[in-house]
């Protein structure tokens, strides 16, 4: 069957067409328009929704003459409903449901923390259960995946998301948004014991994040170096910090739990610092690393036709009678 997937929760409008025969996925097309919301520091919610209106049309044009198949073709389609910005979710799910009742074709409801969460399985069958760590500019969780849309939240951040953090500091440091490769393209060269940060919730017994007062600390340095030339050494102790913390948390997940397999998902886990030093962690416990693709990490629609592709496969009934979810917790 092949699978359509749209997503259009924050300011990424994508569209991806895979066909999957025998469990194993082709990606017959796979379009993104990125938004660039730097002149604002942050994705402005209604400028977002606009942008989605205006290019989704477009993207989806160019997906099927990129695949070659006509939109009959299509086994199912999956949309993202939720979470994210009401603008840019009601664009999606609109068109989505717009083509499948044009079509009668099957419609699934798409979880938006949930695709991130399966993404890996297109590329490896990582079996069940799993420990995930989903990582992003909204979304800062440590999660059991038992199953499809079988989740068990082990913490998450009780303030801002790693990703959040990422990008206020870069904006702080003159660079653009969102500011995650900033921060990485300038500590690669930089020394990481260089400037004295506190490490969130160092050596805590618990799985939950926090990086509130780790930004906060990183915004007084920088205010207190107003002619700094070289960010290189602060940007280098500001990432390490926050992969001891992120290790801390997925060491802890794993003493818990004793599984063997650890998912990195979600904008932040393209990161190549972060995913080395976490693989590192889950080595010290005899646990595999597993991440999508650097490409494949950020918000895209292939994780959204895969994950059709996963509630049709478990028996997950189509539905059209749905509305989007801005906020929609995972479990759900």
């Amino acid at each position: 069957m092949i699978y359509l997937g749209i997503e259009s929760s924050c300011d990424e409008t994508a569209a991806a067409l895979i066909e999957v025969v025998a469990g194993i996925p082709k990606i017959l097309g796979h379009r993104v328009h990125s938004q660039n919301h730097t002149a604002s520091g942050g994705v402005i919610p209604q400028v977002a929704a606009r942008e989605h209106l205006l290019h989704l049309p477009k993207v989806m044009e160019s997906l099927f003459k990129e695949a070659g198949i006509q939109p009959q073709d299509l086994g199912g389609i999956g949309v993202t409903a939720g979470p994210g910005l009401i603008g840019g979710l009601l664009v999606g799910v609109m068109w989505a449901k717009g083509l499948a009742l044009s079509l009668s074709k099957p419609l699934w409801p798409v979880h938006h923390l949930e695709a991130h969460a399966l993404m890996v399985r297109m590329e490896v069958p990582v079996a069940f259960p799993y420990l995930l760590l989903l990582l992003s500019g909204g979304h800062c969780m440590l999660t059991l995946v038992h199953d499809v849309q079988r989740y068990e939240l082990l913490g998450q951040t009780r303030d801002d998301a790693a990703g959040e953090c990422l990008d206020k500091v870069a904006r702080a440091l003159g660079g653009p948004y969102p500011g995650g490769v900033y921060i990485e393209e300038r500590a690669r060269h930089g020394n990481p014991q260089a400037v004295n940060l506190p490490i969130p919730f160092e050596h805590a017994a618990h799985c939950d994040f926090s990086f509130s007062g780790l930004k906060t600390a990183c915004l007084q340095w920088i205010q207190k170096h107003p002619n700094l030339t070289d960010s290189q050494d602060f940007c280098a102790s500001f990432q390490k910090v926050i992969a001891d913390s992120l290790s801390e948390r997925v060491a802890h997940a794993l003493r818990q739990t004793s599984l063997l397999r650890c998912v990195l998902s979600g904008g932040v886990a393209a990161n190549a610092y972060f995913r080395q030093r976490l693989q590192e962690t889950c080595a010290k416990y005899g646990a595999k690393l597993y991440a999508p693709p650097p490409a494949y990490c950020t918000d895209n629609g292939l994780m959204i036709a895969w994950t059709t592709y996963e509630l049709h496969r478990k028996g997950i009934a189509p539905c059209t009678d749905f509305q989007v979810r801005p906020q929609w917790p995972l479990p759900h």
